[in-house]
């Protein structure tokens, strides 16, 4: 049997049937990582206590495996609701994507709504932020709503509240809501992943797991 990495890459890429858009975000380790337990510090304003960080994002195209495959995903007995199996062409930039990589999927979008604290080191968005809808906290007495104005975010999704009229006091829990697009983070190479057959760079799965389940 003969194998066309050419082929493969024209039909799983932009120009072909399955390709569609992610951006893929390349993870190292943070360095506040303790050293005798390997544990990221939770009060770290750079990994915000995930252990990782990324670079600046690759865009690139992959596509969705097929029903089979998220099946036999499944069937491994490590499968979270909502994982994907995703499809690498050798000739997109994710190509080399590995474990614990962030990956956003540019063509899809979703609403969130998150609780922060005003004035945190950690105060910040892991999520690729299409707009933001509403900002509200409660009443000093617990019993109502105070609905405050929509921030600026800074390029790494930190929150800027300078141009904001009304924004919560420092210290404060707040809900802030908005629509993003869907963000995962890379679990690993697929188990029956043969991507590389006799020097051909074949097209490579990878598995996606939901963003919000990362380090836990």
């Amino acid at each position: 049997m003969q194998f066309s990495v050419q082929a493969f890459n024209q039909f799983l890429g932009p120009n072909g049937n399955l390709g569609q858009q992610y951006a893929w975000y390349r993870s190292s380790a943070c360095p506040c990582a303790d050293e005798y337990s390997g544990q990221a510090d939770p009060a770290c304003p750079l990994c915000l206590g995930k252990g990782k960080l990324y670079a600046a994002p690759i865009n690139g195209v992959a596509a969705l495996a097929g029903q089979s495959a998220q099946k036999a995903w499944a069937a491994f007995g490590q499968y979270e609701q909502g994982d994907l199996v995703i499809t690498i062409p050798q000739s997109a930039a994710l190509y080399g994507m590995g474990q614990w990589d962030r990956v956003t999927a540019l063509n899809t979008q979703q609403v969130f709504s998150n609780v922060l604290t005003a004035g945190s080191p950690l105060e910040k968005l892991w999520t690729s932020v299409l707009s933001l809808t509403a900002v509200f906290w409660r009443t000093p007495d617990g019993t109502g709503i105070i609905n405050g104005d929509l921030p600026t975010l800074n390029p790494d999704g930190s929150i800027n509240w300078s141009a904001s009229g009304a924004a919560p006091p420092p210290g404060t829990r707040y809900t802030i809501t908005g629509v993003k697009m869907l963000d995962y983070y890379c679990w690993g190479m697929y188990p029956t992943n043969r991507n590389f057959q006799q020097g051909l760079q074949l097209p490579r799965k990878v598995v996606l797991r939901d963003w919000d389940l990362f380090s836990r």
